[in-house]
């Protein structure tokens, strides 16, 4: 049981709360119950504010839908824009496939593009012969 079922439960019948506060003065009770009225309150006014602030929101909605309505705009055309100024432009990679040589002499290839990570062997042979990714391309990937 966390801390504030068990306070809710203390707190929930009158029997329990004398047999809480049995040892406790009066005045101290009475500060007890002012810090929580203070509380209460403070919580009253966060929920007028979040209410006041969902109101006002509300109210700007209607007043779209109006502003719609009289423009002959429906939720559906404003989905199909958001739609089409949405899509992402995909990114045209052309892959190839490579051919290099370990250091052994065995012939490998690769698929892959011209830009990002290597297998560790390719990036060993450019690095041994000094040439260039694209150098190594055999045939070009259609897709």
């Amino acid at each position: 049981m966390n801390i504030f079922e068990e306070i809710t439960h203390r707190l929930s019948s009158k029997t329990r709360i004398r047999s809480l506060f049995k040892d406790v003065h009066a005045e101290d009770l009475e500060r007890m119950i002012a810090r929580m009225s203070d509380v209460l309150e403070e919580k009253k006014a966060v929920s007028a504010e979040e209410e006041a602030r969902r109101k006002e929101k509300q109210e700007s909605i209607e007043k779209i839908k109006e502003l719609m309505a009289s423009q002959g705009v429906s939720m559906d055309d404003l989905g199909t824009l958001a739609e089409a100024t949405t899509k992402r432009k995909k990114r045209n990679i052309q892959k190839y496939t490579f051919e290099y040589q370990t250091e052994d002499g065995q012939t490998h290839s690769w698929e892959g593009a011209t830009t990002g990570r290597l297998p560790r062997d390719f990036q060993e042979y450019l690095n041994r012969t000094g040439k260039k990714r694209i150098e190594c391309a055999v045939t070009e990937i259609e897709e």
